[in-house]
């Protein structure tokens, strides 16, 4: 009845695959748990994740080549063979015993259901100060808020999706690194192909440190340029700039950036980071790098 496809870079993800086995046995449901190691170079996560092949129903493939986020959920996709596909990123976790259970019974013909995602409340938590800060006030949102703009909130961390849908739409494989969701919800949309939001999460595990958060939110930036016509209307950040840009304010926040860069870092990578600061962090690096004249 559903296929569980996993992907993973680096993530040792043994312990969610053991979780979504034993929630998928408890229940009696066909399946088969899928996972796809995006050539990752560190060889302790691959040399424990190799142990995935020992549980029934469960395969881990090698990838050889780094084929980026998009790609590699478009391959697990094709290698499905249950009608329902429930994609999980690696460094998720079920919050609730009945998870599985809750996605099935909220399965319905070609669409796609969500169910969200938290970070767990502690005073030491295992990735920067920024990310657990932004990931709490900004990116948790219950069902009820999700639904009222559906495609705007898709996010490909986890969901389930009648398998059905894949054959109209796929991500899109250009976008290699960063929002590649809004690019999906986007065509979702376009193809009229319906997502519900349910209040059924998962926790975001991930362990980024500040320093390397901030050079994955430069790289998913730079990434958006080849893609800002269509985007433009959909992604706040790419919103924001066109307004800058028709008041001629651009070159003037470039420079503000570029004076003040050091002391945003320090603050973003630090113990109290601004969110404030964050977003004009992102807005700055945007006006770098695109340096139209105003």
């Amino acid at each position: 009845m559903v296929s569980i496809l996993i992907p993973t870079h680096n993530q040792i993800c043994i312990d969610l695959v053991q979780a979504m086995h034993g929630q998928a046995t408890k229940a009696h449901l066909p399946f088969e748990i899928i996972v796809a190691d995006d050539a990752s170079t560190d060889s302790q996560a691959k040399a424990v994740n190799r142990s995935i092949k020992q549980l029934p129903y469960c395969s881990y493939i090698e990838l050889k080549q780094n084929i980026g986020p998009a790609r590699i959920r478009n391959f697990l996709v094709s290698r499905a063979e249950y009608p329902y596909i429930l994609l999980m990123d690696a460094d998720t976790f079920p919050v609730h015993t009945q998870f599985l259970m809750n996605y099935i019974q909220s399965a319905r013909p070609g669409s796609i259901v969500c169910g969200g995602f938290i970070y767990k409340r502690t005073s030491n938590p295992s990735m920067c100060q920024l990310r657990y800060k932004y990931g709490i006030q900004v990116e948790e949102s219950p069902a009820k808020k999700r639904n009222d703009k559906p495609y705007d909130k898709f996010i490909s961390m986890c969901f389930l999706a009648d398998k059905t849908v894949f054959e109209c739409i796929r991500f899109d494989e250009d976008m290699h690194f960063g929002y590649e969701d809004a690019q999906f919800g986007l065509q979702l949309q376009q193809a009229k192909i319906p997502i519900y939001h349910i209040d059924n999460p998962v926790y975001h595990q991930t362990t980024d440190e500040a320093s390397a958060y901030l050079q994955k939110i430069e790289r998913s930036i730079h990434n958006l340029l080849p893609h800002i016509d269509v985007l433009q209307a959909h992604i706040r950040l790419l919103a924001f700039y066109q307004k800058l840009h028709k008041a001629g304010l651009t070159t003037v926040v470039r420079s503000l950036f570029q004076l003040f860069r050091p002391l945003l870092i320090r603050n973003l990578t630090g113990k109290h980071p601004s969110l404030h600061l964050f977003a004009f962090y992102k807005l700055g690096y945007l006006c770098e790098i695109i340096k139209n004249p105003d």
